[in-house]
């Protein structure tokens, strides 16, 4: 099967965090040193990614482990980080898809505020692990081949986190929005 062809879908019906799909992604296969390029790529020497081997509820898995090296920065807007983006070393479909999982984030975050999606601050899915996050799915999807993603149904969660908003009830409302 073609390379631009192959078909993945992923059971995100526990949840699922960027850090444990880009572990997961590594794990069937994805090329570290060609994530973290792409990481690099917007990231310079900002986060090293490692993976490690765990056992969770009796069965095998990787853990990756985002070391920042840098102190956090400020929260980025999305205009800002739409730019470093677009002028980053990255191969095209990987720059595609990480702007564009950005803009919908953007674009919730605009609705749910009633701000314009440019405008936004990004707060922690704005920091440097989060970023890492994002840009390391979608090289790793793209390492991979992956033409299509699907998932099952995904749990939303319940109850209360503490944001920069104050205390929201979970899922929150940009969640609920996307």
């Amino acid at each position: 099967m073609p390379a631009s062809t192959r078909v993945a879908w992923i059971d995100v019906s526990a949840g699922v965090a960027g850090d444990m799909l880009l572990a997961a992604l590594l794990d069937v296969g994805a090329a570290l040193p060609a994530v973290q390029a792409a990481v690099d790529a917007v990231l310079p020497g900002a986060v090293t990614l490692s993976t490690a081997p765990v056992v969770r509820a009796g069965l095998r898995a990787a853990k990756l482990s985002v070391n920042v090296a840098v102190p956090q920065q400020p929260h980025r807007r999305w205009r800002d980080l739409r730019a470093t983006l677009e002028q980053a070393q990255l191969a095209e479909p990987v720059r595609r898809d990480a702007l564009a999982v950005f803009a919908k984030l953007a674009h919730a975050e605009g609705r749910v505020h009633g701000v314009d999606p440019g405008d936004i601050h990004f707060h922690e899915v704005g920091a440097v692990d989060s970023v890492a996050d994002i840009v390391g799915v979608c090289a790793a999807i793209g390492d991979l081949g992956i033409g299509q993603l699907s998932a099952g149904p995904i749990a939303l969660g319940s109850g209360e986190v503490l944001t920069e908003h104050g205390v929201l009830a979970v899922p929150v409302p940009a969640v609920l929005e996307l």
